[in-house]
């Protein structure tokens, strides 16, 4: 059976779109990745049965590419976009967390993101990156020491006035 764009549109626009608007932290640039993703899957089309996986997988390359073009999510993109990954606990908590995650390389954001919001095993993650589930487990615990890291330096400039 063919790939039909049609279908797999239908099936993982929005998923693939909740997914790229984690990373980038602006709606536009997210449908653009994922226009992105899918003219690939029209050049190259995945083999049947794996659709999902390839395009989650070359989405997510196409948010990697657009994060290295800018060198890092602004602070201000991400703040629009708090809402949808942000505690909603504790109100005080969301900059801190927006401003740590912003400071996180792209890959690093995106593996804390399904982790911790989207409640991923470590054999998903793995599956999206593409490596073993190890080392995923790994990325995982360095990208959460990172992020622990940011927040509390974080704190710090907020609690030093800079």
């Amino acid at each position: 059976m063919a790939f039909n764009l049609e279908e797999a549109a239908r099936l993982y626009t929005r998923e693939l779109l909740a997914r790229a608007w984690a990373m980038l932290g602006d709606w536009h640039e997210a449908e653009d990745a994922v226009q992105d993703a899918f003219a690939a899957a029209c050049e190259k089309p995945p083999k049947p049965g794996g659709e999902r996986a390839w395009l989650h997988r070359v989405t997510y390359n196409k948010c990697l590419d657009r994060l290295r073009r800018r060198r890092d999510v602004s602070l201000e993109a991400l703040g629009d976009a708090a809402g949808g990954f942000t505690p909603e606990y504790d109100e005080g908590c969301a900059p801190a967390v927006i401003a740590a995650l912003s400071r996180l390389k792209g890959e690093d954001r995106a593996i804390v993101l399904w982790r911790v919001y989207d409640e991923l095993d470590y054999a998903e993650i793995a599956r999206r990156l593409g490596i073993g589930e190890a080392a995923a487990r790994k990325r995982y615990e360095r990208a959460k020491k990172q992020l622990a890291s940011e927040l509390r330096e974080y704190e710090s400039e907020v609690n030093n006035g800079l």
